[in-house]
């Protein structure tokens, strides 16, 4: 399981790379602006839905970071379903778009981030290392970074009427933004 698991690690480093440049092309042809509203709460921007900006019931807080949307698409780019009903080893991805946050050094950032999936019983079933380790060294075009993907799969669950939740954290290593969130998955 163990492979399986350092499979999907791999593909979404991969996946990021491939699908933010296709995701970044379309987004400009439609033009279409973000529209979440901020809420400050302490040193922290939490984003709330404003215009269906933040889909999918995705809970999120920023901070340094203005995330205009967020939502979770299938590898063929349909959105999920507002009830977030997947199949198993369905390839789910994460979209954040981040208008503004990253600490740019001569055009490139340093993006990191982590996803936890647990099911509702609280047990771990996945644990992902930094999916950007490998541009520690080089960071990514600073237009990349303005959509990041997060990519997960869940590859067997026993008990399907219960919801997996994914938590993840996206943050500047040159900087001291950051992004924490969750979301709910329910098996088919």
């Amino acid at each position: 399981m163990k492979n399986l698991f350092t499979r999907v690690i791999l593909f979404g480093c991969m996946f990021f790379l491939a699908y933010n440049t296709s995701f970044a092309q379309k987004k400009k042809a439609a033009n279409r602006p973000g529209s979440a509203k901020k809420i400050k709460t302490s040193d922290k921007t939490e984003n709330r839905n404003a215009d269906d900006a933040i889909k999918n019931g995705i809970r999120l807080t920023s901070k340094g970071f203005l995330v205009s949307e967020a939502y979770l698409v299938f590898d063929d780019e349909n959105p999920v379903p507002p009830g977030n009903k997947i199949s198993l080893n369905q390839n789910i991805n994460l979209l954040l778009i981040v208008d503004s946050g990253w600490n740019e050094i001569e055009g490139r950032v340093y993006p990191g981030s982590k996803q936890v999936v647990k099911l509702s019983s609280g047990e771990e079933i996945l644990n992902t290392e930094d999916f950007f380790m490998a541009f520690d060294e080089t960071g990514v075009a600073s237009n990349d970074a303005r959509y990041i993907t997060l990519n997960t799969a869940i590859p067997e669950i026993k008990d399907k009427r219960k919801p997996v939740v994914v938590n993840f954290r996206v943050w500047d290593k040159k900087g001291s933004g950051e992004i924490k969130g969750t979301y709910k998955l329910f098996v088919k």
